[in-house]
């Protein structure tokens, strides 16, 4: 490959799987997703495995990660025995996606805690001093704020999965 082409290609990669971490995804996936997406052809994975330099177990994991994800399929190649994968062309619903899944995931875990939060606090007796009253309300409070945010978060994510 040209030397400038390769540069191009590699600068890409490196670029989306920066962006990628940034929120929150597996550098080596996105690197992966990226070079499939560039190639745009069916790949197998000692061609992927030769390409970037890396252990064909490392590509295999990971290329599993991106079939959950949609990302990726196994395609059959008449004539070899091997997997090959091709990428989804869609990187934008990828990403959104990906993204959506993790807020409502998020959103759980927060919805978990809030609630459990909340039992706790309920469940104090009434025999609190003035100070603890004042801590109480504090949690009480804080509790209602966070309420709102995960509220403001579902709605955001409701809106953003029109796109996808």
């Amino acid at each position: 490959m040209d030397n400038k082409l390769e540069m191009a290609r590699d600068k890409f990669i490196e670029g989306l799987s920066r962006m990628g971490d940034a929120f929150g995804l597996n550098r080596f996936v996105i690197q992966l997703y990226a070079f499939l997406y560039l190639t745009g052809k069916p790949l197998s994975l000692d061609e992927i495995v030769e390409a970037l330099g890396v252990s064909k177990g490392n590509v295999s994991i990971n290329i599993r990660e991106l079939e959950k994800w949609g990302a990726v399929r196994n395609i059959w190649i008449k004539g070899s025995r091997k997997d090959f994968y091709q990428v989804e062309p869609d990187a934008k619903k990828i990403f959104l996606n990906k993204v959506k899944s993790a807020i409502q995931k998020r959103t759980n875990e927060l919805s978990s805690l809030m609630e459990e939060f909340a039992q706790i606090l309920e469940s104090i007796d009434e025999n609190l001093d003035e100070e603890e009253v004042k801590i109480a309300a504090t949690y009480a409070e804080r509790l209602a704020k966070l309420k709102e945010m995960k509220d403001m978060i579902v709605s955001a994510a409701e809106i953003f999965s029109k796109f996808a």
